[in-house]
């Protein structure tokens, strides 16, 4: 029987050990973080993720790998983004990704809990090094989105 104490810790030390995974072992991607909703994303929390750009002349490529529990209510997610530039400026997108089939199905892999890499840009390049800022929404109806564990930045270097 699970109870449901027993199922919000196993999700703490998944979580855990997951983080610890990505801080002590070299990421082979160029930049790589994740950030928690806790599960209850509130739609006035911004996720936010800090970057260094030292190469302007690679290009480079975002992902956000999404994470969500089989309580999510929706086959989509709305994003929105603000993405602010050593110099000041600023870049917003609203975006829209589906996580299931029309039938129901999840799309992204795993049992309980569904990682789906998103992409967010390709073949990027920036005309200034630096620190650049990526600030991530939710655009749902809902004040509290459930369902949504946690969001991942992953930045690729080409």
């Amino acid at each position: 029987m699970d109870h449901p104490i027993v199922k919000k810790i196993s999700r703490i030390v998944a979580a855990v050990v997951i983080g610890m995974f990505l801080v002590e072992c070299d990421s082979p991607h160029y930049y790589q973080q994740l950030e928690s909703t806790k599960d209850n994303w509130d739609k006035d929390a911004a996720l936010n993720f800090t970057f260094e750009v030292k190469d302007t002349v690679a290009t480079y490529d975002f992902y956000l790998l999404s994470r969500n529990n089989n309580q999510y209510p929706y086959s989509n997610l709305y994003l929105i983004t603000e993405l602010r530039m050593p110099e000041g400026e600023k870049y917003r997108d609203t975006l829209q990704y589906f996580l299931a089939y029309p039938d129901g199905k999840w799309i992204g892999q795993g049992n309980s809990l569904k990682e789906l890499y998103l992409l967010y840009r390709e073949n990027i390049s920036f005309k200034d090094t630096g620190k650049y800022k990526l600030q991530v929404w939710h655009g749902m109806r809902e004040d509290r989105l459930i369902g949504i564990e946690d969001l991942s930045l992953i930045v690729e270097k080409n």
